[in-house]
């Protein structure tokens, strides 16, 4: 198993989506964490830092699930022609959510409503915790702590690309791809958050660009029509497979 390059760079194009889902709240935890702590830009960075990698897990986890559970389909579909549908949907919310992230369509929100339902349950502990706190008195494990657990329910905010990539996990063939699959995208995701926790308004501002979004949305509809391509056999190029669904990285139908 390969790491997988399509992962990571979906999430890096995504950055316009994240930051128009998640940029205000990244931007007002390294406020925060500026104006309460005075340890310097190395601690502040640190907690920020432990901050990611909670939301990151947590999509690692969903991945593993998603990856298991899809795996279990796969391996018993009775035909197929099933497990081929199941790539072809993959490949259709590829092509949907670069559509979205290009602001041309929005049906991926949709995705959102049904995560409402999960985060019903996790919003009362998440309204005091989401932001990691900044306590100039209390010890470094400690804070770093309560930034990871602030991560960790960071990740579980409705989001339809999340969702949408979540389908993707799920035909990558086990829990490990899956996990290994929404980890890289995870991944991807960091600069972005990241510059808007750093307060770097010019290059959030040039991630929102329209110019941005619609490449960004484009290359990420690619994706879409190479895995559908891909799928029919009309097309295939090795070097490339890496970047796809159901790629030599993972097993294929």
């Amino acid at each position: 198993m390969t790491f997988p390059l399509g992962a990571l760079l979906l999430g890096l194009w995504s950055a316009g989506h994240c930051l128009a889902m998640c940029g205000g709240l990244a931007m007002a935890a390294g406020q925060s964490q500026q104006s309460v702590l005075r340890a310097g830009v190395t601690t502040r960075a640190l907690r920020l830092a432990t901050w990611q990698v909670g939301r990151i897990i947590s999509y690692a986890v969903m991945g593993f699930l998603a990856g298991g559970f899809g795996g279990l389909f796969l391996d018993n579909a009775p035909v197929s022609a099933i497990r081929d549908a199941a790539f072809i949907a993959a490949n259709l919310i590829l092509i949907g959510l670069g559509l979205h992230v290009a602001n041309i369509w929005s049906g991926i929100q949709q995705m959102e409503r049904a995560g409402q339902l999960i985060w019903r349950f996790l919003a009362p502990m998440a309204q005091s915790t989401l932001l990691p706190k900044a306590h100039a008195r209390h010890s470094h494990v400690r804070m770093l702590l309560e930034a990871f657990r602030a991560g960790t329910l960071w990740g579980w905010l409705p989001c339809g690309l999340v969702y949408s990539m979540l389908v993707t996990a799920s035909v990558t063939g086990s829990a490990t791809s899956g996990a290994l699959w929404m980890l890289a995208f995870g991944l991807g995701t960091v600069p972005a958050l990241w510059l808007a926790s750093m307060a770097s308004a010019a290059a959030s501002q040039f991630l929102r660009h329209t110019t941005v979004r619609l490449i960004a949305g484009g290359l990420i509809a690619t994706f879409g029509i190479w895995g559908l391509l891909r799928l029919t056999g009309l097309l295939h190029l090795e070097w490339l497979d890496a970047f796809c669904i159901g790629s030599s990285s993972f097993k294929t139908p």
